[in-house]
């Protein structure tokens, strides 16, 4: 097994033609098929299945696909961490990304940091929590943004910004007024529809129903983001709890909730990093934009854009 092989397998599956893949890889055809075969070979079974009209992954293909492109992403990585290192002119600052992190918020925390400083890449990478965790503590990410949490005592944290926690009826439909608020005791009997917890939301979402000693019910399958999440709610599979940017279909009929002190729930988003890499002057640099620059920039804005007029701001 090689390199080679694996991006021809990623170019197949991409193009669904062994001639196009041929002509991205710039290889000719002969050469592809038999790098797939000897791929195939090695691992046991075929990727592909090849007709005279389409070219379709097999369900061993389908399956080991996303492993190929790590490899091939990994490798990728290396590459661009050597050429960091050789060129002391160019920096990079890589930043892994919960999916639940709000992306008009990401841009404005980040552009203006890269416009005071061209000379620093930001490398972006969203994944699931544990996986970002994982890849900062091995070294292979500067900084985390995602749903605050309790690290360990080697790593520092910086508040960015947090936004309310909405409440979708099952069947979509609103109850009542539509700017009203719900408490939890209101909504507590509903079964609720959640995604894998990777991203911090179901986490939060049981943890807010222990904070008011109330059950959760949770539907026993699982929506695979948080769209399809929004769809099953309008099918009556079940009701859910989404940050509020995240709501995309079914604002008319999202409800904040308000815990019992009268509050709204909200979820609150940091950054972390460790404190036991190199303090390297870029890092430092980005340290001081996180600090001091990004409160100045949402300063408000989360608040007018996620809040409707006259409810209260806490921090949950």
């Amino acid at each position: 097994m090689n390199l080679s092989q694996l991006k021809f397998a990623a170019a197949v599956a991409e193009e669904k033609s062994f001639t196009a893949a041929a002509q991205t890889c710039h290889v000719t055809q002969p050469t592809l098929s038999n790098g797939i075969a000897q791929l195939e070979e090695e691992l046991g079974g075929r990727l592909f299945m090849r007709t005279t009209r389409i070219v379709a992954l097999t369900p061993l293909g389908t399956h080991l696909m996303p492993y190929i492109k790590e490899v091939l992403n990994a490798q990728a990585i290396l590459i661009t961490q050597s050429q960091s290192f050789l060129d002391q002119t160019q920096h990079m600052i890589r930043i892994g990304i919960s999916p639940l992190v709000n992306t008009q918020l990401l841009m404005i925390m980040l552009d203006p940091f890269r416009r005071e400083h061209p000379e620093i890449e930001l490398v972006l990478r969203e994944m699931n929590m544990a996986d970002l965790y994982r890849m900062l503590n091995q070294g292979l990410l500067d900084y985390v943004f995602g749903v605050a949490d309790t690290h360990k005592e080697r790593w520092r944290s910086v508040f960015l910004y947090d936004e309310p926690l909405v409440y979708i009826p099952s069947g979509a439909e609103p109850r009542g007024e539509l700017s009203a608020s719900v408490t939890l005791k209101e909504i507590a009997n509903d079964t609720y529809v959640m995604v894998p917890d990777a991203c911090g939301l179901s986490r939060a979402t049981r943890a807010l129903f222990r904070s008011q000693r109330k059950e959760l019910r949770e539907y026993p399958g699982q929506a695979l983001s948080y769209q399809v999440l929004e769809d099953w709610t309008t099918l009556n599979v079940g009701a859910a709890i989404l940050p509020k940017s995240k709501v995309t279909r079914n604002a008319k009929a999202a409800r904040t909730i308000k815990s019992k002190g009268n509050e709204i729930v909200r979820i609150s988003f940091e950054a972390v990093w460790s404190e036991e890499r190199l303090q390297s002057a870029h890092l430092q640099k980005f340290e001081h934009h996180l600090a001091t620059i990004v409160p100045v920039l949402l300063q408000g804005l989360a608040q007018r854009d996620f809040t409707a007029p006259g409810e209260q701001n806490n921090h949950s």
